[in-house]
């Protein structure tokens, strides 16, 4: 049997209809979503610039550290000028051997120096700023790695706060999903119900009243139902927004409202502890206010003067440490020690290093503040959670009890043992226990991400 070979650019092109057709479906988890949370984070994005910049100044900062070299080329045209006489005499010169006595002389007349108009220079200076190494430059570098340990850290809270809003949306999105399929079961109950009454009407068992009843009962059913379709429109639309997920983009999930929950067994301190060792926003504090320590001390430099050395060499036509000057190239250099102070600088430099201090000291307030919050955020979250655990045992309870109230009135009803108003009752007691059960199940999840949350467990990516 022959097989006939279909050519690569019409499979590619089948491929490219069938997904332009069907779509490939973008299948989410709680941890995929929070991961994708960060990656499309504007503020997240924002961070990494800022850390960006803050690297950028601790380079810019260990640059000042190379010697300070500038070279130079200047050419410079002079005007011309007849020039003063050196002597305000002439000097009398001869041309007579030495020894002869009273040898004849010539009156050289006034002496003078041309002027040289063209003047060609190239300059060389290194500067070693030897005092500013140890009180200015080191802890300008050390101020500057402090900023940049703190644009990390606030870079870790901000990818948090985007993986803890991806998370939550995704719980709610599930949770719009199963609240849908609940009305939906709801809808189906009550048109069986619808069937039931029918019947039993055409044998006289039940009244018209019995059958507006269940009516009015299929039309709220499916009102609930409406209701909780654009619930799942919206929350979807929240969680694509998020995400950054285009609409044609079908959504999936294999993370269902009745997965187990992982249990929470550390104990309140425990956890406290944990937050207070792992938050990037303590770490990210403490950065700021050595920063700010640092950049008092940079200030504080200026109350001491600084000494330098320099070393400089000048190649130059004509070179102006020769005398008389002469149309010609000469190299000459220089080396020197040199101290500086400007007393007048003092009282701003004090201004400048109380103010940082003054920044350091708010620094400080904050953490302590933040601690005492986090304290408090760890007490809700945890007790949070031990409540909707507590809710998650009740609701499964009530689910088990309403749907064999349910199934025990249907059966009754059916054969004639029960009236219309008793399973209206069990069908809206069944509704109300599969809509508690979703919501405890879901409140359960959102509780644990926050709790974790608290105690900085979705913060990754900075050195502890």
């Amino acid at each position: 049997m022959r097989i006939k070979r279909v050519p690569v650019g019409v499979a590619v092109g089948a491929a490219l209809a069938l997904m332009s057709q069907r779509g490939w479906a973008e299948e989410l988890t709680a941890a995929s979503s929070a991961d994708r949370a960060v990656r499309a984070s504007y503020e997240a994005t924002a961070a990494r610039s800022s850390q960006g910049a803050a690297q950028a100044r601790v380079d810019e900062a260990s640059s000042a550290f190379l010697p300070k070299v500038s070279v130079s080329a200047r050419y410079v045209r002079l005007s011309d000028l007849t020039p003063s006489p050196l002597f305000p005499f002439a000097i009398a010169a001869t041309n007579a051997p030495a020894g002869v006595m009273s040898p004849p002389t010539t009156s050289t007349g006034p002496v003078s120096i041309a002027p040289i108009l063209d003047n060609y220079a190239l300059d060389a200076t290194l500067t070693l700023p030897i005092t500013d190494y140890v009180l200015r430059l080191a802890r300008g570098l050390s101020a500057a790695r402090h900023g940049r340990e703190a644009a990390e850290w606030e870079t870790v809270v901000v990818d948090s706060r985007a993986r803890l809003a991806g998370r939550i949306a995704f719980y709610e999105w599930i949770r719009a999903n199963a609240s849908v399929e609940a009305a939906k079961q709801s809808v189906t109950e009550q048109r069986a119900h619808v069937t039931d009454v029918s019947s039993q009407l055409n044998q006289g068992n039940a009244s018209r009243a019995d059958a507006l009843r269940v009516d009015s009962a299929v039309a709220g059913a499916e009102a609930t139902l409406a209701e909780a379709e654009a619930q799942r429109a919206t929350a979807e639309a929240q969680l694509r927004t998020l995400l950054h997920l285009a609409d044609s983009v079908p959504l999936t999930t294999h993370d269902a409202v009745n997965a187990p929950l992982e249990p929470v067994v550390r104990s309140r301190i425990e956890w406290q502890s944990e937050a207070f060792r792992t938050r990037a926003e303590l770490h990210g504090l403490d950065a700021a206010q050595s920063a700010a320590r640092a950049q008092a001390s940079v200030a504080r430099a200026t109350y001491l003067p600084t000494v330098g050395a320099f070393a400089s060499a000048t190649y130059a036509n004509p070179n102006p440490r020769y005398f008389p000057p002469e149309a010609a190239w000469h190299a000459t250099w220089a080396l020197g020690v040199s101290a500086t102070w400007t007393p007048t600088d003092i009282p701003g430099a004090r201004a400048s290093a109380s103010e940082a201090d003054a920044r350091g000291d708010a620094l400080v307030a904050q953490g302590n503040a933040l601690r005492d919050a986090l304290a408090v955020e760890i007490v809700q979250y945890f007790e949070l959670v031990r409540a909707a655990d507590a809710k998650v045992a009740a609701t499964e309870k009530q689910l088990e009890s309403a749907l064999e109230a349910y199934r025990v009135t249907r059966s009754l009803s059916a054969n004639a043992r029960a009236m219309t108003s008793n399973v209206l009752d069990a069908e809206t007691d069944l509704a109300r226990a599969r809509l508690s059960w979703v919501n405890a199940r879901v409140d359960a999840r959102v509780a644990r991400a926050r709790l974790e949350h608290a105690a900085g467990r979705d913060q990754k990516g900075a050195t502890r």
